[in-house]
């Protein structure tokens, strides 16, 4: 246990001053980020992509953002079985996460949603990615990370797009249920695919769950992780689907206390 705390605290101290500062004060507003989309803070790993401690968080500090580990080694055209160099790769990535305290992964890619098209191209990047989903889970459990999926899409049927509020409530509330119980016993990475979207709607309702950021501060912090906020809008680009979700619900647990 002690080993543990260790390592989380050793990596959260060697974080870029300007990404400690930022994420405690968080004082920029949704505003003042609107015009720019893309990850704008860099991540706190040279070998992990989109790699970010949430700082202290529920009383633990070993609970990290990130993209997919194993996201830019891809799967060749033809076939979905993996070369021995990815495997070796994405073995040297989970072991770098059990370097830093990481005992669970949890996984928000939905195998069964891919939004591709129903076309070749879209059969074969559906195929990809349940082998891509299937290397890591692999690789984690040898070695020695608990892989949990809670699968979500952000478009198309049965995703972030049509569901209703409460059903994404819902869902939010079983990943950071899922976060908090595993945090308690060992350090937790979340995750999509590119670890902006989905990844950074679960960080904001964390931020608004349990650290009672202001849904505007917890957005503001989304976007500047990366959220694609124009990409997936109803409105022309003001906000997504996502931040939409996030600010109902927020009014939802207002209304609750």
């Amino acid at each position: 246990m002690k080993s543990k705390w260790l390592v989380a605290t050793a990596l959260i101290l060697q974080l870029p001053l300007a990404s400690r500062a930022d994420r405690t004060f968080g004082a920029a507003t949704t505003r003042n980020s609107a015009d720019v989309v893309g990850e704008r803070v860099p991540s706190e790993d040279p070998v992990l992509k989109d790699f970010h401690s949430l700082g202290l968080v529920d009383g633990c500090i070993n609970i990290f953002r990130s993209a997919s580990p194993v996201r830019d080694l891809g799967m060749p055209t033809a076939s979905t079985q993996q070369s021995e160099a990815q495997t070796s790769v994405a073995t040297a990535r989970i072991q770098r996460l059990h370097q830093f305290g990481i005992r669970t992964i949890v996984c928000l890619e939905d195998p069964e949603n891919p939004e591709t098209d129903n076309n070749a191209a879209g059969i074969a990047k559906a195929n990809q990615l349940k082998a891509r989903l299937a290397m890591e889970r692999t690789a984690a459990i040898e070695g020695g990370i608990d892989f949990v999926m809670l699968p979500m899409a952000n478009s198309g049927p049965h995703s972030l797009e049509n569901m209703s509020d409460a059903e994404v409530l819902s869902w939010l509330e079983r990943v950071t249920d899922e976060i908090s119980k595993d945090a308690k016993t060992g350090g937790v990475v979340f995750h999509c695919s590119a670890g902006h979207d989905r990844t950074g709607m679960v960080a904001a309702f964390i931020r608004i769950k349990y650290e009672h950021w202001p849904v505007d501060q917890a957005i503001d912090e989304m976007r500047r992780y990366g959220h694609n906020w124009v990409k997936y809008s109803r409105n022309g680009g003001v906000s997504s689907w996502h931040e939409d979700h996030l600010r109902a619900i927020a009014k939802m647990l207002e209304n609750s206390k």
